[in-house]
């Protein structure tokens, strides 16, 4: 049994429970994840005006739109004032901020209607983060900037949290995508021809959840859950933001979500930060976790 969980009142360590369970949570906007909201519209505006962020696809040709929206989720990810509002959220959270983690924030940039689908408005196939070399213990926030609507959302499948998929994951090595994959993002205009780990069955779609809400609303799911990006017909482009946390006592017990079939190399941990001081977290436990990963 899967859950969807509204605006829960657990501790953080009853929340992260739950992820790994296999449930969802779902917190309405708050004053922490508004501020991160109107940060990213700001950012995005000054890029693509004076056009309407979400319809600017139709007054713009693919290459100026991709000239345009790369240097943005670069300097959205990079800017000092998103980590700082990030660990705002955390805190209004109520996680141990000394102890807590998180990975530098993306923002993410769907067109509709088939306009741009790989580089840097790549559509996601189903996936669960850990076929990218993510920890099983991490813990995934996703908000929209502006509304989301059935028709510009993201797929969820919560059917196959406990039902193993064939994948392409063991094809996958983070270092070689860190080498390779992320510089060629800019470049992908038509297909995305980067070593994306894949499902090789096809995806019963049937349990296709799609939660929607407002800007600021968060959605909370683990790592291991399935998902993808939905394909986005709502004639407006759809812009979201994420990131990843990951708390040391789930690293050092060795919990998280359980791993059905993942079997990616490389690790992820090296990219998150302490969330009080933004510190790298310690090379031992990104080595430790590396050496889990090998295979």
């Amino acid at each position: 049994m899967v859950a969807i969980i509204l605006n829960s009142r657990s501790s953080d360590r009853e929340r992260r429970n739950a992820l790994f369970a296999g449930q969802y949570l779902l917190n309405s906007a708050s004053p922490a994840t508004l501020a991160l909201v109107a940060h990213a519209e700001a950012m995005i505006g000054a890029a693509l005006g004076p056009h309407d962020p979400q319809t600017a696809q139709d007054d713009l040709d693919v290459a100026t739109f991709i000239a345009r929206v790369g240097p943005l989720k670069s300097a959205f990810t990079n800017h000092l004032r998103t980590k700082e509002l990030v660990r705002d959220i955390l805190l209004e959270y109520g996680a141990d901020l000394r102890r807590t983690y998180f990975d530098v924030p993306r923002l993410r940039v769907a067109p509709h209607g088939g306009y741009l689908s790989a580089g840097v408005s790549y559509a996601y196939a189903a996936h669960r983060d850990t076929w990218y070399s993510s920890p099983h213990s991490q813990v995934n926030y996703w908000m929209p900037v502006f509304q989301v609507t059935p028709d510009r959302a993201m797929s969820m499948f919560p059917e196959y949290w406990e039902r193993p998929v064939p994948n392409s994951s063991g094809d996958f090595d983070y270092d070689e995508w860190c080498r390779v994959g992320r510089q060629q993002a800019a470049s992908q205009t038509k297909v995305d021809t980067r070593k994306h780990p894949l499902p090789l069955a096809a995806i019963d779609t049937r349990s296709d959840t799609r939660i929607c809400g407002m800007p600021g609303d968060v959605l909370m799911f683990s790592s291991a859950h399935l998902h993808s990006t939905a394909p986005n017909t709502s004639g407006k482009t759809r812009f979201s933001i994420d990131f990843r946390t990951l708390h040391l006592d789930d690293i050092a017990e060795g919990r998280g979500a359980p791993n059905i079939d993942t079997r990616a190399r490389g690790t992820t941990l090296g990219d998150f930060l302490r969330a009080d001081d933004f510190a790298k977290i310690a090379s031992e436990i990104v080595e430790q976790e590396g050496a889990a990963h090998a295979h």
